[in-house]
C-alpha cells in the first residue's frame, strides 16, 4: 500500500497539472452575477508556475472550441499576466503575493481592454472590484493548498474555515452557471455538500453548508438562487437525523427539497429535481467512506482538547507513582538481602570452638550482641575476642549510619518523585493532536456492546494525521486479552489497528491503539552469555502512537545482579515511556532510583534508538553505552558518547542525536562485550550486505575475537533494517 503512494507521490505533479487544465477548461465558461466568472483567474493564480499554466492552457482550450476567445480576452490576458509575473517570483507562493499579483493583472488587463474601446472610466471602477474578489479567492485557494499539504487535513475552523466557505461561493456560483439540459453541476455539489453536512454535522453544519450553497447559487442566477433557498431548510431538517441510516437520511432531504419548493410556490422544474437527486445518490455513494481523519469543524483548543491532555497527565503521573512504589519495594529487598554477612556471636563461637575452657565458660554468647560481655580472667581468647568485638561495634555504627544515609536518600527520592507528578499534570497541552469525538464515541460503545467495560476512550489524530486510540481501564475491569480490544476496535473503525502492551498505573491500565505508520522496521537480536544468566537485557516497544524504541542494557559485571540493574533500568524506560513522559526525562528520573536503590554499587549503561517511522527520523540515546553503527545513505557513520551509565552519579549524562533515514538503512547497536576493535569489521560487513539477520550473526559470532579483555563478557548485538510495509 505504502509503495503504491509512494508512486502515486512521483505522479503527483502530473496529475496536479491535469486537473488545472480540466479546471481551467471547465470554468472558463462559468458566470458570477450575469459576468464572466474570475474563479479561472483565481485557479490561475493560486497555485504555482506549473498549475497556472495548465489552468490558461484549458482556458484556451475552452475559448477555442467555443469560440469565445475574443469575448474572454480580459480573462487570458490577465492568465498570462500571473504567469508571466510568476516567472519571476517562482520561489515565493505565500497567499499574500498570489492575491495581488491576481488583484493587479485583473486590473491591468481590463483597464487597457476599456481603453481600447472606450470604456475607460466606466469600466475602471467594476474591474478593480472584480480584481479585489479575484486576488482575494486566489488569496484564500493557496492558503487552503498550503494547509492541507501541511496539515493534510481539511480545516473548517477559524480562519481556515471563512477562507473555505468564500472559495466554496465562488466555485458553487461557477458550477450553478454551467449549462446542462437535463441537470446542474452547482446544484447537484451544494445538494451532496448540504446533506453530508447535516448527516455528519447535525442542523448546525446542514444550516451552514446549505446557505452557502444557496448563496453560490444566488450570485449565478435570481432565480436559481430562490430555489436553492430551500437547501438550508432541508439540512435543518436532516440535522435532527444525525448518524442515522444513510439511505433513510437521503430519501428524507429529497422528500424535504421537494415539499419545501411546493409550500414556497418555487417551480420544482425536472432539472433542479434530477439535480437533488444526483446530488443525494452522490451523497449515499461517498457517505460510508467518510472520516474526520481529512475533515477537522473544530477548533483543537476545545473542552476535548482539554480533556485528553487532562487524561494523558492524569496517567502519567499515576505511572511515576508507580515506579516510586516498585523502587521501593526493590530497594527494600535489596537492604534485606545484605542486612548481615556473618554475626559477632558467629566469629566468637568460631574462636571459641576450640578452647579447652569452652564447657565451663561463663561467656553468654546471645547477650554478647547486645551488651558488653564479661570474660573470665583466665581467658586465653580475651584479645581476640575483645578485638571482633570492637570490629562488631564498628561495623554496627557504620551499618547504622549507612541505613540513615540511605533512608534519607530514598524518603529525597520519594519526595522528588511526589513533585515530580505534580509538575506533569500542570505541563503545557500537546497541540499536535487533533481529538475525534465521533471516533472516541463509536469505539466506546462498541466495546460496551461486545462486554468489554471500558472506563473511557480517547480518540485522535497525530501530526501525520494517523488515528490514535488509548482505552483506559479499572483495575478491577482489566480485560484478559489486548487483541481482542484490538480486532474490535478495528471491526468498528474499519482501520487495521496495531496494539502497544498494555501499561498499568497505579489505579488505572491503558490499551493505546494505533494506525499504521508510514515504515516499519525488521530487528534481529543474536549474541551469548558469560555466566548462567545474561547481564544484557534488551526490549523492543512502542510508545502508544507508534514510535518504536530499541532498548539495549548492560548490566554491572555478569550474572543474576548484572541481570537486575539491566532489567530494571529497561523495566522503568518502558513504563515511564509509554506512560507519556518524554525520554530525557525518563532517563534522568531512572538514574535518581538506581543512585539510591542499594547500599551497594550498582549501576548498568542505557542505549536507546528511537525512531520515528511517520518521518523516518531515529534519536540516538545513550548513558554510558557502547558505540552505535549506521549504514545511511550508503556511508557508514559511528556514534559515540562519552559518558557515564545510569547510576554512578547523582546528575545523568544524557548523549541524544538525530539522523533522517530512508528505506533500507540499517542501525547496528551493541553490548560492552564487543571492543572498539570491531568496528571495522562492522563496516566491512555493513558495506557488503543488506541481510540484517546474517550481519548480526556474524558479529554475535566474532565477538569474542574483538574482545580486548581476557575476562569473559556479555555479548548482545541488536541490527535494525527500515523498512516500506
Amino acid at each position: 500500500m505504502l509503495k503504491r503512494a509512494g508512486r502515486f507521490a512521483v505522479f503527483e505533479p502530473m496529475i496536479g497539472v491535469i486537473l488545472s487544465a480540466v479546471g481551467g477548461f471547465a470554468l472558463s465558461g462559468s458566470s458570477i452575477g450575469g459576468v464572466a466568472s474570475f474563479a479561472d483567474i483565481s485557479l490561475c493564480g493560486a497555485f504555482p508556475l506549473p498549475y497556472s499554466a495548465a489552468a490558461f492552457i484549458g482556458a484556451v482550450m475552452r475559448g477555442i472550441l467555443s469560440d469565445s476567445v475574443g469575448r474572454n480576452i480580459v480573462k487570458l490576458a490577465a492568465m498570462t499576466m500571473i504567469i508571466a509575473a510568476k516567472m519571476f517570483m517562482e520561489r515565493k507562493n505565500s497567499p499574500t503575493l498570489c492575491g495581488v499579483i491576481t488583484a493587479v493583472s485583473i486590473f491591468i488587463s481590463g483597464a487597457a481592454v476599456s481603453v481600447l474601446i472606450g470604456e475607460f472610466s466606466e469600466k475602471l471602477l467594476f474591474y478593480a472590484f472584480y480584481g479585489a474578489i479575484g486576488g482575494f479567492t486566489a488569496s484564500s485557494l493557496n492558503r487552503l493548498a498550503a494547509s492541507l499539504k501541511d496539515k493534510k487535513v481539511i480545516d473548517l475552523s477559524g480562519a481556515s474555515g471563512c477562507a473555505y466557505g468564500i472559495v466554496y461561493i465562488v466555485f458553487t456560483a461557477s458550477l450553478c452557471s454551467i449549462k446542462f439540459d437535463a441537470v446542474n453541476p452547482g446544484i447537484i455539489s451544494g445538494a451532496a455538500f448540504t446533506l453530508g453536512a447535516a448527516f455528519f454535522y447535525q442542523s448546525l453544519g446542514g444550516i451552514v453548508v446549505g446557505a452557502l450553497s444557496a448563496a453560490g447559487a444566488l450570485f449565478a442566477s435570481a432565480e436559481l438562487g430562490t430555489t436553492a433557498a430551500m437547501l438550508p431548510l432541508a439540512g435543518f431538517l436532516v440535522g435532527f437525523l444525525s448518524r442515522r441510516r444513510i439511505v433513510f437520511s437521503a430519501l428524507f432531504f429529497a422528500f424535504s427539497c421537494f415539499m419545501l419548493c411546493v409550500l414556497t410556490g418555487s417551480a420544482a422544474e425536472m432539472q433542479m429535481t434530477l439535480s437533488i437527486i444526483c446530488g443525494v445518490s452522490l451523497f449515499v455513494a461517498a457517505a460510508p467512506h467518510y472520516s474526520d481523519k481529512w475533515i477537522s469543524a473544530t477548533e483543537s483548543s476545545g473542552s476535548d482538547q482539554a480533556d485528553i491532555n487532562a487524561s494523558k497527565k492524569n496517567f502519567l503521573s499515576d505511572i511515576i507513582e508507580a515506579v516510586r512504589l516498585d523502587s521501593g519495594r526493590i530497594a527494600a529487598a535489596l537492604a534485606t538481602v545484605h542486612k548481615h554477612e556473618g554475626s559477632y556471636t558467629d566469629q566468637v563461637k568460631k574462636i571459641c570452638g576450640d578452647c579447652y575452657r569452652r564447657s565451663i565458660c561463663r561467656l553468654d554468647y546471645e547477650s554478647a550482641e547486645e551488651i558488653m560481655p564479661i570474660l573470665p580472667e583466665d581467658c586465653s581468647n580475651r584479645q581476640k575476642i575483645a578485638e571482633e568485638l570492637e570490629k562488631n561495634m564498628r561495623g554496627r555504627i557504620a551499618d547504622q549510619l549507612m541505613r540513615l544515609r540511605f533512608s534519607d536518600d530514598r524518603e529525597l527520592l520519594n519526595e522528588q518523585l511526589k513533585i515530580m507528578g505534580e509538575l506533569v499534570r500542570s505541563t503545557a497541552e500537546r497541540t499536535d493532536m487533533r481529538f475525534s469525538a465521533s471516533k472516541s464515541r463509536d469505539v466506546f460503545e462498541y466495546l460496551r456492546a461486545h462486554g468489554i467495560k471500558p472506563l473511557r476512550v480517547e480518540a485522535y489524530y497525530n501530526s501525520a494525521n494517523r488515528l490514535i486510540a488509548e482505552i483506559y481501564f479499572e483495575i478491577s475491569e482489566i480485560p484478559e486479552s489486548a487483541e481482542r480490544i484490538c480486532d474490535l476496535a478495528s471491526d468498528c473503525l474499519d482501520i487495521k489497528m496495531i496494539s502497544s502492551p498494555k501499561v498499568n498505573s497505579a489505579k488505572e491500565m491503558r490499551v493505546s491503539l494505533y494506525e499504521a505508520t508510514a515504515y516499519d522496521t525488521e530487528i534481529f537480536t543474536a549474541g551469548s552469555r558469560a555466566a548462567e544468566v545474561s547481564g544484557d537485557s534488551t526490549a523492543v516497544f512502542s510508545d502508544g502512537e507508534g514510535v518504536k524504541y530499541i532498548v539495549l542494557s548492560d548490566g554491572m559485571g555478569t550474572g543474576k545482579n548484572a541481570a537486575v540493574d539491566s532489567h530494571m533500568v529497561i523495566g522503568m524506560f518502558r513504563k515511564l515511556i509509554c506512560g507519556g513522559m518524554e525520554f530525557a526525562s525518563a532517563v534522568r528520573l531512572i538514574n535518581s532510583v538506581m543512585v539510591t536503590k542499594s547500599r551497594e554499587e550498582s549501576f548498568a549503561t542505557f542505549d536507546s534508538v528511537r525512531l520515528d517511522l511517520d518521518k523516518c527520523v531515529m534519536t540516538s540515546i545513550k548513558s554510558g553505552a557502547a558505540s552505535t553503527i549506521i549504514k545511511r545513505n550508503g556511508d557508514v557513520i559511528k556514534i559515540s558518547a562519552p559518558t557515564f551509565p545510569i547510576g554512578i552519579t547523582g546528575q545523568a549524562e544524557i548523549y541524544t542525536t538525530q539522523y533522517d533515514l530512508k528505506e533500507d538503512d540499517i542501525i547496528i547497536m551493541f553490548s560492552d562485550g564487543i571492543g572498539e576493535n570491531a568496528h571495522l569489521f562492522i563496516k566491512e560487513l555493513l558495506l557488503g550486505s543488506s541481510d540484517i539477520k546474517e550481519i548480526v550473526r556474524s558479529i554475535a559470532k566474532k565477538a569474542s575475537v574483538f574482545n580486548s579483555s581476557s575476562r569473559p563478557d556479555d555479548v548482545t548485538v541488536i541490527g535494525i533494517k527500515i523498512k516500506h510495509k
